[in-house]
Order: C-alpha cells, then structure tokens, then sequence
C-alpha cells in the first residue's frame, strides 16, 4: 500500500528513531542506533504510538497548552459566551490544531512506516507470528491514520512507504510531491483494514499490551466506511454518488458484521460506570488506550490533567478555573423521553424539570438538578443561595448559581447555561485534578450502530437492526434486550422513522465522546445546526432573572421543536412561549454559531502549502 506524507517539516519532526516518554519504551537501546535488531524493540516502537499525542481529542494532547478539544466543533458544547475558529467563521491553514492533527498524523505515518521496512530485512530470521503480528499492528495503526486524513483533509498526499528521507534525493522527492484523489487512496485504506485481519490475533493475555485486534480492524474499517459513504448520499458540491453510497454502506454493513461475530465484544454493564477511571479493560472496548499516570514518566500528555479536567467541572469542585465546558441547550434537547419520543412529542416532558422521564442517558451526561454532584448538590437555580457540600458537611455559599442573590463575583462563572458535565466524571477528577480513564476509540456499542444504520440506508431493515439498536438503547435503562416493557424498545421498519431514530441514539450514545462533529460532516448537517445560536440562562441581574423565575419560565418557558435529524430548532416553539428562546427578555444569546460549507474539509496548513509548491489548498480557503 502506499502511504501518505506531509511537509518536509513533518518529516523532519516525525522524529522516527526517537524514544517516547512512556515507561514502556526503549531507553538505552535508543541512543546506540540499534533500534531496530530485535522482536522487542520492534514491539517498543509499537508502543510509542498509542502515545496519546498521536490520538488528540483534549486539550492538553495537541502539544500546545489548552488548544482545543473536538466536542468544541459540535452543537453539543458551549463555553460562555465564546466559540473558537472552527465555529465562528475564521478557520485558516494558520489553525494550530489544524496544523497539529495533520503533523501528528503524518509523523505517526512516518513512525509506521519505519517499522515496517525496518522489519522486512528481518523476515527471514524472526518467527512467522511475531513478524506478522509486529506488522499487522503497524499497518493497521497507519491505515487509521489514513482514515484521519481522509475525513479531515480530503484528497492527500501519497508516496511510496519505503521513501528514505533521510537522504538528499529522498527529500528532495519530498518537495513535489503532490495531493492524490481521496476516493482512490479510500480503496486502499479499506484494503488494508482486511489485509491486516489474518495477521491480528482475536484478542489478547491479560497480561499482554492491548494492541490492534481482527475486531479493531473490522470495527475501523466499518467506521471509514460508513463516513464516506454517507458523504457519498448526502453530499450535494459534488461528492453525491449514489450506486458508490450503496457500495459503501454495504462494505460498512459487512464488516460490522463481522466484528459481531468474533464474539468477542459485549456491552458494559452500566452506561454510568463505562466511563470512569475506575473502569478499565472493559468487555465493551475495541480499540482502546489506557491513560496512565504512574508510566507518563512525567509527560501529562499520558493522562487528563490541569484545564482538561477543571473545564468540565461545577465552580463547587474546588476547582480555581472550571464551567467553560458545558453541554448545550441542543443537546439537552435532543435527549428521547423515556416513552421513546421527542420532547416535542411525548406528554411526559414537562420543560420545569427537564431531566423528569428522560432516557436514563440524559442525566448521566448532564448533572440532574438538585443532585449530588462531588460530594455536592448540583442546583443553577436562581432562588437557590445555599446548597449541601459534603465535603464540608454544611451548608455553603451556592457558586454553582450566577444568581443576583450572592454579591461578588464568586459565582461569576458557574455554568451560563445552567447545565454541567457529569459523563465519565466522579470524585477522581477532584484535586490535584489529574485523571487517567481509558480512552475509548472504539467501542463495541458503535459498532452495533454503525450496523443498523449501513442496513438501514441500504434498505435491508430486519430483525438484526432493530436488535442492534436495541442491545444499546436497552443497556443505558439497565435491562435486557428482550424486557421490552422496561424500555422505549425500537419496532419501526420505516427508513425515514428510523434514520431519526439511529442519528437520535447516536446522539444519546456518544454525547462527549469526540464522536459528533465527525457524525454532522458526514450527515452534511454542520450548516444547518452550526449557524444556530447557543443559548443560556439569564445573566446576574435582578430584574432579568426574577422574570424569569416568577413568569414560569424554569427551567424552560417553552419546548422547540425537534427536526428529522434528531435536532431542536430554537426557532420554532410547539408549546409555551413562542419567542422564549428568541426575544431578549428570557434567554442570553450566548453566541452566534458559524459554519460553511468549505469547512466540511480543514484548510491544508499554511506550513505545509508554503515549502510544498505543488501542494493545492482546499477549496475555499
């Protein structure tokens, strides 16, 4: 297969015979140029690349402090009264998490690559298996990368993988090579997720490093699938390709399949406990990388640390800086009531208690009101000036509430829209607000749904899909599959009924998992939801806020109404005040979301563009 490369730059920093800081890399081995003699080394150099680095989804894994995290780029987030480039309209090459993902990127290629030409001169002498395994793993963690690239950049750069930059010739070859159409190197990629099946084991010893399996490599090439297949229907600047959409979803639809199949995976037990630090090596994990602290060697790019773990935390926690990662009011919207319906539909939703008959999944992602939150209890109310701390086994000043009630500014920055984070997050994150859960690439409930909704674009709606969706939506209210009168189970066989349905779960399913902006490029509905507003409660003044109070209007005065996709339009109230999220008298209109088309792919660095003269940038930018 051939691989894409960046810039010069990239190559240059790939640093390709470097050793990590992770404890299970090479050390001595690294400074005597013999790094590539032996099985273990070889297995060494496996390991530095689930460096998270080479994995960004937080703030703190770009190589830059606080840069970004990628549930920012959704209509699942808010932070205050800010957006960053990627929603406000001024995305450019000069974007430093723009130019770090595709550097990391390609310095991962480059690190893969190494490895397997360095292998091949040992093929004769080192057993069958190992080299199999050794090379499988390279592969597959190359051919994610690809997939990356794909999904964010669009046509890429292609060169030959054995390409030796560390020669005169090879990086003057460097310079001109050019972009190659992503269609084509898509065949490759998926080509490649199946040549490595055979040479992956089923699963691993427990005492064994977790590497790629035959399901990661089912369950990835599902995932690439189905995203571009999906461009492939929805697409309408040119990409739409129907017969090429159909071939897609049927690939995605197979391979899921046969990840299912293995038998390998289940899914967690408790929704609530998947995300936990304390929950590790979980059956329902595919492709999976452990956080650690005690073998980071003291690089905190090896677990959550420092604004990771304060952003998304209450004022309350203890914490100096914190609530500038909030859910939004969309997602809060889009949650099902337990009846199955949507807000704009069940009778059993009532807008004063939001959280009350909601899927169970609703409040293990948003901290309920008037719950302990902690060792706290959680409550924005504006009547509500004290609440409980049990850490200080009193009543204590409520922080949590921008309320006009507490003088100062120690509630300055409790959440502006009312809402916090609780997914994943328990006393753990607390002081020193260090933090090592697993990360979940891919786990076993994606594959369930990537499966029903590859069958159900093909049209092929059986008893399997609705099984799929169900096995997910019947764990997160606790119960089996078959205990239909204990969940909202999913019956319909109608495409259009059920796409709401699936793009719904998804929603539900992965609320801050770094899942939806990818899930909104690939529907091509970024420029519907990322052009409305984010919204959020009154600020701290009196009249405003007792307005709101004494009107009726807690916690919202009116319910939208939510469209095909699974999503609220502010703009259309079905029942309440008609202008309560739209009239300046009730809501803040936090800030004005911005997305175009052109941003459906990243702009090409700026330092790639300017030392690669036949390098074109991506259209629009």
């Amino acid at each position: 297969m051939k691989t894409p490369k960046s810039s010069i730059l990239a190559f240059c920093c790939a640093a390709l015979l470097g050793c990590s800081d992770l404890d299970l890399s090479p050390r001595d081995e690294a400074a005597t140029g013999n790094w590539f003699q032996t099985a273990e080394q070889f297995e060494m150099n496996l390991n530095a690349i689930l460096l998270h680095q080479f994995w960004p989804q937080e703030r703190n894994e770009w190589n830059s402090s606080n840069q970004c995290e990628l549930d920012a780029l959704t209509d699942d987030f808010t932070n205050r009264t800010t957006t960053i480039t990627f929603n406000n309209g001024n995305l450019n090459g000069t974007n430093p998490v723009v130019t770090r993902m595709w550097d990391i990127t390609y310095s991962g290629i480059n690190r893969c690559n190494k490895i397997i030409t360095e292998l091949r001169k040992l093929k004769a002498s080192m057993d069958p298996d190992t080299y199999n395994r050794i090379e499988g793993n390279a592969r597959f963690y190359r051919a994610c990368f690809y997939a990356r690239l794909l999904m964010h950049f669009g046509d890429v750069v292609v060169v030959d993988e054995d390409i030796d930059i560390e020669t005169e010739a090879g990086r003057n070859a460097a310079y001109l090579l050019e972009r190659q159409d992503r269609w084509q190197v898509l065949e490759d990629v998926l080509s490649e997720f199946d040549a490595v099946v055979d040479m992956l084991p089923r699963e691993y010893a427990a005492s064994e490093v977790q590497r790629a399996t035959k399901g990661a490599a089912y369950g990835m090439k599902a995932r690439t699938a189905l995203h571009f297949a999906s461009i492939r229907k929805w697409d309408t600047y040119g990409l739409g390709n129907i017969q090429e959409a159909e071939r897609l979803f049927g690939t995605a639809a197979d391979a899921a399949s046969k990840c299912m199949e293995l038998g390998v995976y289940r899914l967690h037990e408790d929704f609530g406990k998947l995300f936990l630090q304390s929950t590790k090596n979980s059956p329902e994990g595919i492709f999976v990388i452990p956080r650690s602290k005690i073998l980071s060697n003291g690089s905190k790019w090896q677990y959550l640390n420092g604004q990771s773990c304060t952003a998304k935390l209450s004022r309350l926690s203890g914490a100096s800086t914190c609530t500038t990662v909030c859910p939004s009011w969309d997602l809060l919207c889009s949650f099902l009531c337990d009846d199955g319906l949507p807000i704009d539909e069940s009778p059993r939703y009532d807008p004063s208690q939001p959280f009350k008959n909601r899927d169970p999944r609703c409040a293990y992602t948003i901290v309920e009101f008037g719950t302990k939150h902690l060792g706290v209890i959680y409550d924005p109310h504006f009547d509500k000036e004290t609440v409980y701390s049990d850490r200080e086994g009193k009543e204590v000043t409520n922080n949590d509430s921008r309320t006009y009630r507490i003088e100062g500014t120690s509630n300055q920055y409790a959440s502006y829209n009312g809402l916090v984070l609780r997914k994943g997050i328990d006393e753990d994150w607390l002081s020193p607000f260090e933090v090592e859960p697993d990360k979940l690439l891919l786990r076993y409930a994606d594959v369930l749904l990537i499966y029903a909704e590859a069958k159900m674009e093909l049209g092929e709606i059986d008893q399997t899909v609705l099984d799929a969706v169900n096995q997910v939506r019947a764990r997160a209210y606790g119960v089996s599959l078959g205990d239909t009168g204990s969940y909202p189970a999913v019956t319909t066989t109608n495409q259009a009924e059920l796409r709401t349905i699936i793009r719904t779960e998804r929603r539900m399913e992965f609320a801050f998992e770094n899942q939806r902006y990818l899930d909104l490029y690939r529907w091509r509905i970024s420029e519907k939801v990322m052009n409305y507003r984010n919204y959020g409660l009154p600020k701290k003044d009196e009249k405003r806020q007792r307005a709101y109070i004494d009107n009726g209007m807690w916690f919202h005065g009116a319910v939208p109404e939510i469209d095909e996709d699974g999503c609220p339009n502010f703009s259309i109230v079905v029942k309440g005040e008609p202008d309560f999220f739209t009239n300046d008298v009730y809501v803040d209109k936090l800030a004005q979301r911005v997305f175009l088309p052109k941003h459906y792919l990243w702009p090409i660095p700026t330092t790639t563009l300017n030392v690669m003269p036949n390098i074109e940038p991506n259209p629009g930018y």
